[in-house]
């Protein structure tokens, strides 16, 4: 597929989410609300575990940190549950159109253009095919925004507490989706390969299915039997190349946030033992500080994974 046609087909399916865009909203908005729940959660945590260790208060004064930190963690399942909710119901809507585009399509070229193709690869474009539509509108263009939105918040909030800290993180940060895009390119070629290869399986698969009486009298069972077995094998490799990019993708996303991580937590280590003494605004670097920037670190980079993740669909759509 050329770059221009493979463009225009990504704007065709980005404006087919104006169909659920209340739905879509809601699916980012709801990620949103759960990165500031994520920041309270944090900043409880560090804060119990400053005033126990630091400044050794009784742990009874802190049972309103306890309870607050009890909600932060309910609020995030919420907005995780609504989430997967909202972003059932926006895909479902445009699946649901998108289908009846293709039946209205097929209705209107007629049975003579349909009959031009096996009827196990209509089968699979109007069924299978449209469903993996899904992640598309319900998974990956949410996280396209929180993607961008999450880091931006997190860095509006480690930045006051610590420059350095900051800068790490905004270094760092292209580096992802650089080589989740270098990687993601050839996932998705081997993609379109793997579709094309399921169209063949499916249309001899349901044709041979309904001829299974005239291939039976003419004893020709055993050499549709190798063409099914090779139409099956040539899948099987193209699937396998699928995955293997796949796992590909997701092992260079954890090498580089685990050294973005990495790097944080032996900043804040020589810090702590007087080696390094920039970053702070004049007031040292605070247990409370550490641990707050090194719980939101892992997070910081989990909506840059989590796309990642769900690139996949992308190339399905």
């Amino acid at each position: 597929m050329d770059k221009k046609k493979q463009r225009s087909l990504n704007k065709w399916l980005k404006e087919q989410s104006k169909l659920a865009k209340r739905w879509l909203m809601i699916a980012i908005g709801l990620g949103v609300l759960s990165s500031l729940f994520l920041l309270a959660q944090a900043a409880l945590i560090a804060t119990i575990l400053h005033q126990l260790i630091i400044e050794h208060v009784d742990k009874h004064e802190l049972i309103p940190h306890f309870a607050g930190l009890i909600v932060a963690v309910a609020g995030r399942a919420a907005c995780a549950w609504g989430r997967e909710i909202a972003g059932f119901k926006c895909g479902e809507q445009v699946r649901i159109y998108i289908r009846q585009l293709i039946l209205d399509k097929l209705r209107e070229l007629g049975p003579t253009y349909i009959k031009g193709k096996p009827a196990g690869t209509w089968a699979t474009l109007v069924l299978e095919q449209v469903e993996e539509m899904q992640e598309f509108f319900s998974k990956y263009l949410p996280q396209m925004s929180l993607a961008v939105a999450v880091p931006v918040i997190i860095l509006v909030v480690v930045f006051p507490i610590n420059w350095a800290a900051g800068l790490i993180f905004l270094v760092t940060a292209p580096l992802v989706p650089i080589f989740m895009a270098l990687v993601g390119m050839k996932a998705a070629d081997a993609n379109r390969k793997n579709f094309k290869a399921l169209q063949r399986l499916s249309g001899h698969f349901y044709d041979r299915l309904q001829s299974m009486t005239t291939i039976r009298l003419f004893n020709r069972t055993n050499a549709e039997t190798e063409v099914l077995h090779g139409a099956s094998e040539v899948f099987r490799k193209r699937t396998m190349d699928v995955l293997r990019l796949a796992f590909l993708s997701s092992a260079v996303l954890e090498f580089f946030t685990s050294i973005s991580i990495a790097i944080t937590a032996v900043y804040f280590g020589f810090s702590y033992i007087g080696e390094l003494n920039f970053g702070h605004y004049g007031v040292g670097v605070t247990l409370f500080a550490g641990l707050f920037i090194l719980i939101l670190a892992p997070e910081f980079y989990q909506p840059l994974r989590d796309l990642g993740t769900f690139y996949h669909a992308k190339a399905q759509a």
